[in-house]
């Protein structure tokens, strides 16, 4: 929070990070809840890149990988989602709180002597707040909340995540 007192930005009233018109590109890890494992959280790792398109409204792109266990004769599976949605966003100075939509590709493949795989749909709703550090480096949290079907049952997934973007 130093960072953010002493930014020359804020002190020089110069354009901050947020109203920049440029790619950020994000890692995150964090925690997915997956339905099919009874509901136990397994670690997971996000690639996010995202572009203002407006004032109001941000593009992302984004990708997720986690490897939970689950309830069946597979002891663990291999979970990958990307996806491509809209966000709308408030610009509160450094703070960027936004909330939006999603869509995008499910994967699960299971290993072991079964082999098998579930390709689908997603939709996803994520929820979270960017903190701008500098104009080019800041932090992002985000609680995520996903639709996946797999086959006729569709599963209510979750992901929260924290981790460190950059623009370019």
């Amino acid at each position: 929070m130093a960072v953010l007192a002493v930014s020359p930005a804020l002190s020089q009233s110069e354009t901050s990070g947020p109203t920049r018109e440029s790619w950020s590109v994000g890692l995150a890890a964090g925690a997915f809840k997956y339905e099919p494992s009874g509901d136990q959280r397994s670690a997971m790792i996000a690639l996010r890149a995202d572009r203002p398109i407006s004032r109001w409204l941000r593009l992302e792109a984004s990708t997720t990988y986690t490897r939970p266990e689950v309830q069946t004769a597979v002891e663990r599976t291999n979970l990958v989602t990307v996806t491509l949605g809209i966000q709308g966003r408030w610009t509160l100075d450094r703070f960027e709180p936004y909330g939006g939509l999603s869509a995008g590709f499910f994967g699960r493949y299971d290993g072991g002597s079964t082999g098998s795989s579930i390709t689908s749909s997603t939709i996803q709703f994520p929820l979270g707040i960017r903190i701008w550090a500098t104009d080019n480096l800041g932090v992002r949290g985000e609680y995520r909340f996903n639709f996946d079907s797999h086959q006729v049952v569709t599963n209510n997934d979750s992901e929260l995540t924290a981790g460190v973007f950059w623009t370019l």
